[in-house]
């Protein structure tokens, strides 16, 4: 039976990065945020290119999207957990199906990097909260804590933070796919603007050193956002496999 693996993330936490890796590494057939194709259409304010590219609109045909998918190779899938945060919650059966794991970053960090794309966000889509709920989901359902990421474990020690998720995950740890020519793989097509940074890349780099969070505190709706998503993030954090 071939495996199929989830990554539920948030928005700018360099889970598209990690996702690369996964592309490098030829061995999974990727999907890259599928159930956002039943959260947006064309019409949708959110900045993206052509989402008429023939996937399945509603969560049941997404699902049997990669259920097929599995049926000819081992499945990645990136997603973000607000896309589909009702139906997934419902959906025991998908969650234990598959190997879930989850990565984080510092909301302050994610909401400045999100604003930078789309100014005009709503609160939920900074989605600490929704990829909470699906972590306690899925420590329910398995009795187990679900592996956690902290983004910023990946960007400064990529190397021994893929070596961990590969044992975890029982994969082999391939040194090769942590780097890649710079260009935009085909999965990425429909949300290009906001994988600039990852598409220009040729391996996973540290950010920079300075982080200047003025900007998050000089506005209000932002320092809301902040304060209503960070305990999430740091109910999670507890959890990450690197200190």
């Amino acid at each position: 039976m071939n495996r199929m693996i989830g990554l539920w993330a948030h928005p700018r936490s360099r889970s598209t990065i990690l996702e690369r890796v996964f592309i490098e590494r030829g061995d999974f057939e990727v999907f890259h945020e599928p159930f956002a194709h039943m959260a947006f259409d064309e019409h949708s304010a959110i900045p993206h290119g052509d989402l008429n590219g023939g996937m399945p609109r509603d969560y049941s045909g997404i699902k049997a999207m990669l259920r097929d998918a599995r049926q000819r190779a081992h499945v990645f899938h990136k997603d973000m957990a607000y896309h589909c945060l009702a139906p997934l919650k419902a959906d025991a059966e998908f969650l234990l199906e598959q190997q879930n794991i989850f990565i984080i970053r510092d909301p302050a960090r994610a909401i400045l990097s999100h604003h930078a794309v789309f100014a005009q966000m709503p609160a939920h889509a900074i989605g600490h909260q929704a990829l909470y709920e699906i972590f306690r989901k899925v420590r329910r359902l398995t009795g187990k804590v679900p592996y956690v990421i902290n983004a910023e474990d990946l960007a400064s020690r990529p190397e021994l933070t893929l070596r961990r998720l590969c044992d975890h995950l029982q994969l082999d740890f391939m040194p090769e796919a942590l780097s890649w020519a710079a260009t935009c793989p085909e999965q990425w097509k429909a949300w290009r603007s906001w994988h600039r940074d990852a598409e220009n890349s040729t391996t996973i780099t540290p950010g920079t050193a300075h982080f200047d969070e003025r900007p998050l505190h000089a506005d209000p709706r932002l320092v809301a956002y902040f304060q209503l998503h960070r305990p999430f993030y740091a109910r999670m954090n507890q959890f990450t496999q690197q200190g």
